[in-house]
């Protein structure tokens, strides 16, 4: 037997030298067909060092035998033989198997009796399939001879229109699984939408229908049209050429492209930044929009064939029904009586979608193409002419998504607004997006669709806001407009805001109307922000939120806008804590409106609270007594049974009871709520949140209330990492241990938190993104309020609390919010007299503590 330490010391240099040699090959196909001549090599070499083959054919099969080899595919082989297995076979098969194996490669070897072929294709798809794609290796060419007259006589005609048809299901099934996979954040390059498993189903296509491997055999029976086979060819290289460097990334057989990766091939693809886009966002806008374009293809392909094989194999009458103003259902699509229909009415670019919808039917391939052929007849005059019957359209509830994304399919959108071309297909290269930029505001419209149906309780307040609004269209233009100033420039929302204004003018839209579309536009991020990060009791907060409302319609809609556009960024960003801050921002923010005077409603609530503290305590004197030294800030911000709860607590605290700790679920906000009860001293919070972070709990907002003797109240709400549940005993004791122990410096918290880094594994930094600090002094007469903009990681609270410390400014209260892989912490800031800081020199100089600190501790 020949070496088989040479033959891999061979395989592994050629195919090292192949690797660095990738770049010289001009095409994807020619880097394949040398790993494929490399594989065949080997292949021989090893039937050739196993001994005789007199009776055996061994064959390549699938990716292989097409000659598709990606650089750690599978060498997946048949090994045919003649009669029933001897001990020349068995001897041959076994030798070969381990000569493979030890050279390195990744055989899936399938052994097979020739009487055995016919059999096992029949009754498993995936080996029918396996045994359709095939190419002679080595051996018995009679052997090979008889193995395709089984295949072409036994296996591709039997049954072969149900094959094809159980195939298109597999599409249907994977496209189905894979919904959205086209335009997500980490696509899947082999099973997603787009990916190389369609472009496979055209391939077996024409292998089964026309017994041909040439894809150009779909343009001589008229499935595709020659530009449409010019243009699959031309993704199916840029397909092959990613799906080469994501397995040299990853050293293995990998078809996920994670952000890391996406970076890494950008690079080696010689893809370079613009000074607004980042160079991985140009290179996936590329895979995206080729991606999009073969299964527009694919789902082509399918329609035809299936369309032929209805009316030539199985003689099916298709229905057939004229419907009004010269529509045509057919089927369960729409296609149209004349090709002139929008020549005649070209209002009917329009009308053709809602017309759809409302009828519940697809657009026919037909209508699709006639309507991009005639898209050239929108032009300024068309848009200033049907700009309201546009309007109309994208605010027809509950079909509003699909509205939107089929006009966008056809070209239609893109031709009344040219600006949205920008965002098709457009990446958002961060943890956060989990789609491109047009998707996501489908995404987003698809959820106001969700408005007009039953909802669950939770969802309540957003239906009821829907169900007043009168100017949906409003709504529905300010949505789809709210992320069209992306990848123009640094601020997204004051761009597109701009853009917006001229876009509302060609729409022919009025004054007031364009004002409210473009300060949604400008403002959209804005209701997020301050429920996410600011004091929600504050009327100050309140009185600078509505500032940027001017009725309660605009109020609806931003509200409205703020819930599709955070629960389409897609993931768990939406979850039940942000859902009860927004609400609550709604709710208080429409009293203000209705009620001009906010002092006299605050007033109001506090007298309230404090008569039923009295009447409430009248057995336990103590704690009303204890209630006349609150402030009425905090009785405002908090429920009298909440109050009652701290005011025990407190009232416990003493020389020999020094802490206090409470641990409870709020199930309402999917959280658990931690309360500290101690005497006040310098770097509480921070203790407390360094002990937090050691266990590995994410805090979610903190509030600080110190009373009159020292004693204070540390409120604190973390996501519950046990899915709704109580905490378990043993964790809750240990989580009141951990913390007692840190404030009592029993516990070396640095360390903890350092051992914690490394068995705890954080999102790699991948962003470009530069951390940002910001201190706000308007929205506050109290407290000056600071955003932190950093990457997260272990124990980064803590952290910043510790520069709070070293600079003498006291945090009273804490807002944390955590987009994935970046958090924006907003800190309630007070100098050591409790009063704001304004000192310029001051802030900046805390600016430099931070940023030294998060910088040197990045990961």
């Amino acid at each position: 037997m020949c070496n088989s330490q040479a033959i891999k010391k061979y395989y592994q240099e050629t195919w090292e030298n192949i690797k660095k040699n990738r770049f010289s090959y001009t095409t994807s196909w020619q880097l394949s067909q040398r790993l494929t001549e490399l594989a065949d090599e080997i292949v021989i070499k090893t039937c050739q060092s196993a001994g005789e083959t007199d009776g055996i054919a061994v064959l390549a099969l699938g990716g292989y035998a097409r000659e598709q080899m990606a650089p750690f595919s599978d060498i997946d082989i048949l090994i045919l033989h003649k009669g029933r297995m001897n001990k020349n076979y068995e001897r041959f098969i076994s030798e070969f198997t381990t000569f493979m194996w030890d050279i390195g490669v990744n055989p899936g070897i399938q052994v097979k009796e020739l009487k055995e072929v016919a059999k096992a294709a029949l009754e498993d798809e995936v080996v029918r399939t396996s045994f359709i794609d095939n190419r002679f290796i080595f051996g018995s060419r009679k052997e090979y001879e008889a193995f395709l007259k089984i295949i072409n006589e036994k296996v591709m005609e039997k049954g072969k229109h149900e094959f094809l048809l159980m195939k298109i299901d597999g599409v249907r099934n994977r496209n189905s699984k894979f919904r959205d996979s086209i335009f997500r954040l980490q696509p899947n390059i082999k099973e997603g939408n787009g990916g190389m498993r369609d472009i496979n189903t055209i391939y077996w296509i024409c292998k089964i229908l026309y017994k041909t491997k040439s894809l150009h055999e779909t343009v001589k029976h008229n499935i595709l049209t020659n530009s449409e086979y010019e243009k699959l060819i031309e993704n199916a290289e840029f397909m092959f050429r990613v799906r080469n460097e994501l397995h040299y990334y990853h050293n293995r057989k990998y078809d996920v492209m994670s952000l890391e990766a996406q970076m890494e091939i950008a690079k080696n693809l010689g893809y370079t930044a613009t000074s607004s886009v980042q160079s991985v966002e140009i290179f996936m806008r590329d895979y995206y929009i080729m991606a999009k374009s073969t299964s527009e293809i694919t789902q082509k392909v399918i329609n035809r064939t299936l369309a032929e094989l209805s009316h030539k194999w199985f003689q099916k009458k298709v229905f057939s029904l004229r419907l009004s103003d010269g529509f045509v259902q057919y089927a369960n699509t729409l296609t149209v009586e004349s090709k002139n229909i929008f020549d005649e009415n070209p209002r009917k670019l329009i009308s053709v979608f809602t017309y759809a919808a409302n009828k519940g039917l697809k657009l026919a391939d037909s209508t699709i193409d006639l309507i991009k052929e005639k898209t050239y007849l929108i032009d300024s005059e068309f848009t200033q002419k049907y700009g309201s019957v546009f309007l109309k359209a994208i605010a027809s509830f509950p079909e509003s998504s699909r509205i939107v994304s089929n006009m966008a399919k056809c070209g239609v959108l893109q031709a009344i607004i040219p600006e949205f071309e920008y965002i098709i297909c457009r990446a958002q290269f961060d943890y956060y997006h989990h789609y491109t930029v047009d998707e996501h505001t489908y995404l987003a419209l698809s959820y106001l669709d969700k408005l007009t149906g039953t909802l669950p309780p939770h969802l309540e307040r957003y239906q009821e806001a829907f169900n007043r609004l009168k100017r949906k269209d409003l709504l529905a233009l300010a949505l789809l407009l709210h992320d069209i100033g992306k990848g123009q420039g640094k601020n997204h929302s004051i761009v597109g805001a701009q853009m917006a204004r001229s876009i509302c003018k060609f729409l022919g839209m009025g004054l007031e109307d364009t004002d409210t579309v473009c300060s949604m536009v400008e403002h959209h991020l804005l209701m997020s922000h301050i429920a996410q990060r600011r004091d929600l009791h504050s009327i100050d907060v309140i009185n600078h939120f509505i500032s940027y409302v001017n009725n309660q319609q605009e109020l609806d809609i931003l509200f409205l806008l703020t819930y599709a556009d955070m629960n389409a960024v897609g993931g768990a960003s939406f979850n039940e804590w942000k859902n009860s801050l927004l609400k609550e921002l709604h709710e208080k923010a429409e009293q203000a409106l209705n009620n001009e005077d906010l002092v006299k409603e605050y007033n109001a609530v506090v007298k309230l609270r404090r008569e039923k503290l009295e009447e409430r305590c009248k057995l336990t004197p103590e704690i009303y007594e204890a209630s006349k030294t609150l402030d009425e800030e905090f009785i405002y911000g908090n429920k009298v049974g909440q109050i009652i709860s701290y005011l025990s607590m407190a009232l416990k605290i003493n020389e020999s009871n020094r802490i206090i700790v409470e641990v409870d679920t709020r199930e309402e906000l999917d959280t658990m709520q931690i309360l500290v009860c101690t005497y006040d001293h310098v770097g509480l919070l921070r203790k407390i949140c360094g002990a937090l972070a050691s266990l590995g709990y994410n805090i979610k907002w903190a509030q600080i209330y110190t009373m009159n003797n020292d004693i204070t109240i540390d409120n604190i709400l973390v996501d519950n990492p046990f899915a709704g549940s109580k905490i378990p005993d043993s964790k809750k004791e240990l989580l009141i241990n951990r913390i007692i122990d840190t404030i009592n410096g029993a516990t070396d918290i640095e360390k903890l938190l350092e051992r914690s880094s490394n068995s705890i594994l954080a999102q790699p930094k991948l962003m470009s993104k530069k951390e940002k600090i910001t201190f706000d002094n308007e929205v506050s007469s109290q407290y000056t309020v600071i955003d932190i903009y950093a990457q997260d990681r272990l124990g980064l609270l803590y952290s910043i609390l510790g520069v709070f410390n070293r600079m003498g400014v006291s945090v009273d209260k804490a807002k944390i919010s955590t987009d994935v892989d970046r958090v924006v912490d907003s800190f309630y800031l007070t100098d050591a007299e409790g009063r704001k800081l304004t000192d310029s020199a001051i802030l900046e100089d805390i600016k430099k503590e931070l940023f030294k600190e998060i910088e040197s501790r990045s990961v």
